[in-house]
């Protein structure tokens, strides 16, 4: 490895300790040594390789949790930001790329493309597991140059009994007690929010298309998530979640569902603009990123969630110019400093 590579993956890494910045307090990296953040360590660098190493795919991006107890009743504003952004910077160097939520997330995903009027195709996934089965057959059958899958703050089914012996391989009587007691019990297999209530009759299925079972092989599937009840996060062994997240409520809420590559953050639109800012230092086109990654255009995408009630803040549960609780002017501080980090490599 040249020291010029070895420079970008080290500045890599630090762009993903900078996004684990846990300012909400979620617990992401609450026990040191064993937490949701040392599991998935290296994995920007890794879905950035990925990408990097796959240049001009079919890349589909999905996004949207929907929050029915907020006012009013919105998606959330962490991950359509994201998701338009990957977006954006994917098809800036060459990638094919589509955007996926449903019918209650559509509008943030519909203002941002206005806004930023690049030629993205916007897929509405359907509601019900029937439509669903037929949507992902149609879906693959029909993208079979389709290579990549990423997921920002996209709820998926919390662990069923099944899943869980699935992925612990023969837990002791101890782990199987602490599951059945701590895990999600009568709302097994359900979508749930971080309070640990069912959203699943407001969320289309979309964690099926990140089943091995339902695709090729050879898609590589990327996850992002910011409190473990988000699709990619059932790579992450179920205790760790359980012991990690400081609700209290982490065996309950843990997905099931897992990718190749989890990118665990403070807050999932900063993974969403960490990696696309890891490709372009990686595919030596940095000086690109200042335009692209820009503060006032990200600000007035925010401002017009606010405006229009399009989209709220998860955490206070209404519009704000906030995203999980943390004013609008932090994350424009943690877009300047990944900026100043790819300048400075």
């Amino acid at each position: 490895m040249s020291n010029n590579h070895s420079k970008i993956r080290q500045t890599i890494h630090q762009l993903e300790w900078l996004i684990q910045t846990d300012l909400g307090h979620r617990g992401i990296h609450h026990v040191p040594g064993n937490n949701l953040c040392t599991f998935c360590q290296g994995n920007l660098y890794r879905a950035v390789e990925f990408l990097a190493e796959n240049p001009g795919i079919e890349i589909a991006v999905a996004t949207g949790f929907f929050i029915p107890m907020a006012n009013p009743p919105a998606p959330e504003n962490d991950g359509p930001p994201g998701a338009l952004f990957m977006a954006r910077g994917l098809n800036q160097l060459g990638y094919s790329v589509q955007l996926i939520t449903d019918v209650n997330c559509i509008l943030p995903l519909k203002q941002g493309l206005q806004l930023f009027a690049n030629e993205i195709d916007l897929i509405e996934f359907p509601l019900g597991d029937e439509s669903a089965n037929q949507f992902i057959l149609h879906f693959f059958r029909d993208r079979q140059n389709l290579k990549c899958l990423i997921s920002i703050e996209c709820v998926g089914p919390c662990h069923t009994e099944s899943t869980f012996l699935n992925q612990t391989q023969q837990p002791s009587k101890k782990e199987l007690e602490r599951f059945k007691l701590s895990g999600p019990r009568e709302l097994s297999g359900e979508c749930l929010n971080m309070r640990g209530i069912s959203v699943s009759k407001y969320a289309a299925p979309i964690y099926l298309l990140f089943n091995k079972k339902n695709h090729r092989k050879s898609i590589f599937t990327i996850g992002i998530g910011d409190g473990g009840n988000e699709i990619g996060m059932g790579v992450i062994p179920w205790q760790i979640i359980a012991d990690n997240i400081l609700s209290g409520l982490g065996g309950r809420i843990a997905c099931s569902v897992p990718a190749d590559a989890t990118i665990v953050a403070g807050v999932s639109n900063w993974a969403g603009y960490a990696l696309i800012a890891g490709l372009y230092l990686y595919l030596n086109r940095a000086d690109e990123l200042a335009e692209l990654l820009s503060e006032s255009t990200e600000s007035e995408l925010m401002a017009i969630y606010f405006r229009t009630n399009s989209a709220v803040d998860g955490k206070l549960g209404n519009p704000a110019m906030s995203v999980d609780g943390i004013d609008w002017q932090f994350h424009l501080h943690i877009m300047k400093l990944m900026k100043d980090m790819i300048r400075l490599n």
